[in-house]
Parts: structure tokens; sequence; C-alpha cells
């Protein structure tokens, strides 16, 4: 978990907060979610109003903390970008491809998207491809909430700075627990899954586990695609900055091979001296 430092929202309801225009004042007027074309769902029991906030900028980076923002619409409005980038890099075309969203995986979970290639004119699938999204997490998120008030309260925090954080590790976690999930399942089938997560996301989990970073291999399961937010015309975009590839093994073995491991030496040396301390105060007359 990365301490709290200062950060600000980057985006609330779609738009960035310096962003002025009537379509971004009226987004926020209706807490309208442009990459869902609908009303904000996202919600805290610290605010009676959808909690619209997509990214934020925390130690120099924009990063998503709102799954829905990678639903960015791409050339056909109806799907997202990031999606047709899957169809492209797998299928090659996006020709007969329809998507479904919040696909049972019986006994595992559920698949955020599945990128269907169905035959022609015929309801009879050809292939597919599962996609998840990976968004970060946040921490002392009060802080946070804060800002958001302040916001749609009408005030300019584009100067300010707030102390929350992002909740890395944890976000990590959860996304780790899934891919070896999911992972075994997809490789047992034969089939592919991308992960769309953001450069520093995995940068930081390579760096963590030590996950040695591998050519692109088309036989692996598990896909990474990473992608950056760049600044266009105003605005924030998503834009595919590479896909890599690992297996299941590749991530469980980079785990267990930790550099980061703990010693058990320092872990034992802390449990004495919390041991004496406790002891001390017990000895003490009263």
């Amino acid at each position: 978990m990365e301490k709290p430092i200062g950060s600000r929202p980057e985006e609330i309801f779609g738009y960035r907060i310096a962003d002025a225009s009537p379509r971004a004042s009226e987004a926020r007027k209706r807490h309208w979610c442009r990459f869902a074309d609908a009303r904000c769902g996202k919600a805290s029991r610290l605010v009676d109003i959808p909690f619209g906030v997509c990214s934020v900028r925390a130690r120099g980076d924009v990063r998503v903390i709102c799954p829905r923002r990678f639903e960015e619409p791409g050339r056909n409005a109806e799907v997202p970008r990031v999606l047709e980038d899957v169809a492209l890099h797998y299928f090659g075309n996006t020709h007969d491809v329809v998507v479904f969203s919040e696909v049972r995986l019986p006994n595992v979970g559920s698949i955020d998207y599945v990128v269907v290639k169905h035959r022609p004119m015929r309801p009879e699938v050809e292939d597919f491809v599962a996609v998840e999204f990976q968004a970060d997490s946040t921490t002392s998120t009060g802080a946070l909430v804060a800002a958001f008030r302040e916001f749609m309260g009408g005030e300019d925090i584009a100067r300010r700075s707030y102390r929350f954080g992002t909740n890395t590790y944890d976000s990590l976690k959860r996304a780790l627990t899934q891919l070896m999930n999911k992972g075994i399942v997809y490789e047992s089938w034969g089939t592919k899954c991308y992960w769309v997560i953001q450069e520093y996301l995995y940068e930081n989990l390579a760096e963590r586990y030590g996950l040695a970073e591998s050519p692109y291999e088309a036989q692996h399961s598990t896909r990474l695609a990473l992608y950056s937010l760049r600044s266009i015309a105003g605005r924030l975009a998503l834009e595919r900055t590479r896909v890599l590839s690992t297996s299941v093994d590749s991530v469980y073995q980079a785990m267990r091979n930790n550099p980061r491991m703990p010693a058990k030496d320092a872990f034992v040396a802390g449990l004495s001296h919390r041991l004496r301390l406790r002891l001390e105060s017990v000895a003490k007359p009263r």
C-alpha cells in the first residue's frame, strides 16, 4: 500500500477536472458516465450521489480507479476501444464479432467481457476470447471524497493536493488470485484471456514478484494488454503500449521464488522484541 501523499482527482464523471465545456458540465449535473453511457453506478457511503471519480493523479501517474474507465468508446461507439484492440490482436479483424459482458464462469466467478467471433450470418461460435479489466484502488479514501465534494460544490481543485494514495498492492493481490484461478481454466480449455491493465501496474507487479518479462508467445493463454492514458486535445485517451504473455506456471514460480520474500530470522527477531516488551510490562509493579 502506498502511503498517502499529495494527490488529486483527475477525471470526474468522465471528464478532466479542468474541462469546463458544456458537455462536461452536463455530465456532472446528470452524474453521467460517458464511458458506460449511463448514470454512474459507483457508490460511497460518504456521499449521497454517485461517487464519479474515474481516475486520480498520484505519484506522477494518472491511475484508473474505476473499471468502467476502460470502456472508452472506440471506432464503433457501441464497443469499447480496448475490446476492438483485443479483437484485432486476436482475430486479426472485427468482422462478425459480438461482445458480451459479465459472463458467468461456473465455479470460478464471472468474466468482465467475452469477445465472440461467429460464423457469417449464423449463430455459431467460431472462436472467443475472455477480457478482464483491472483498475487500482485507493487508501485514505476520505481525502478523495473531500476533494470530490469540493469539486462538485464548484471549487477549483486543480492546484490542490489531497492526502490519499493508491492501494496498488491490494489491487495486485486480487488480480493475481483471479489470474491464477481463471488462467487454469483457460489453459485447460486451450483458450486465451487478455488482462487490461495500466503500464505502472504491470511494472509494480514485475518488480514486486520478480516476474521476468518474456517475449510475447502466442501459445500462452494469459495475455497482458498494457495501456497508458495520454492527453489528446485536452482529454485523456487510452493508448495501448504493448501486449505481453505469460502462463500460470510462470506466475506461480515468480511468486514462489519472490526475491522480496521476508527472512525468517528477521521475523523471529521482531517477535522476540515484542515478547520482551510484553513480559516487561507484565512484570512492572502496579
